[in-house]
């Protein structure tokens, strides 16, 4: 990054200075995280004033999301993962996800964001907006499920959770499982929750009158 004085304003000649703030943004947080990443450190990195972070981005929160936002199209994306044999559906939102986390650049982003999604509201809301919304559920909606949103906040409770215990917790055999075994495994789980083909509301409250605490009403323990 730039080194020597320290600019107070845009650089003549239509520079983009927002552009390098965000790049140094990038490297700080996803090395740091949102905690431990300042805006001094960050305007160190990118050779400004701080006060000129603050002149681009309102907050601490603003320049986190903005320099983590992932850099891919998501209408494009959605398009590859609801082409082809629906009963794959999964396999391919899997694939998409695995191929993030494990690249060198975006996967430490997008595990920083969800980190941070934990403890800041804004985060999370931007988390929510970007992976449920954004990918997920229009995933759930193109391919039938009676009801998109349940079904994304279903199954993306498995891809967050996944991505938390591999690469936050580094919870073994998770983190060093290759990942097209991880495709395989989670990738028929991810199809039956997109597809939620048990979303149907009178089998959901048959299933729940017929079994109490793991009793079924007709089993012989019952009584009474």
């Amino acid at each position: 990054m730039a080194t020597g004085a320290i600019r107070r304003g845009p650089r003549p000649g239509g520079t983009d200075t927002r552009t390098e703030i965000l790049e140094a943004a990038a490297a700080v947080f996803s090395r740091d995280g949102y905690q431990r990443g300042s805006v001094r450190g960050i305007a160190r990195a990118a050779g400004v004033d701080p006060a000129l972070v603050r002149h681009y981005f309102a907050s601490k929160s603003e320049l986190f999301v903005e320099a983590l936002r992932p850099p891919f199209d998501l209408s494009e994306q959605v398009t590859r993962m609801t082409e082809g044999d629906p009963q794959l559906v999964g396999h391919r939102v899997m694939a998409f996800f695995v191929e993030v986390w494990d690249d060198p650049v975006r996967g430490p982003r997008i595990i920083q964001l969800m980190r941070a999604a934990l403890d800041h509201p804004d985060v999370a809301e931007f988390v929510r907006t970007l992976v449920i919304e954004g990918v997920i559920q229009r995933v759930a909606a193109a391919v039938g499920a009676p009801n998109p949103a349940r079904a994304a906040a279903t199954a993306a409770s498995q891809v967050i959770g996944l991505a938390m215990l591999r690469h936050a917790a580094h919870i073994e055999p998770l983190a060093s499982e290759p990942g097209d075994e991880l495709i395989a495994r989670f990738g028929p789980i991810l199809t039956r929750l997109l597809t939620d083909a048990s979303g149907d509301s009178t089998t959901k409250q048959t299933t729940s009158s017929r079994f109490r605490l793991g009793v079924a009403v007709d089993s012989p323990l019952q009584t009474g």
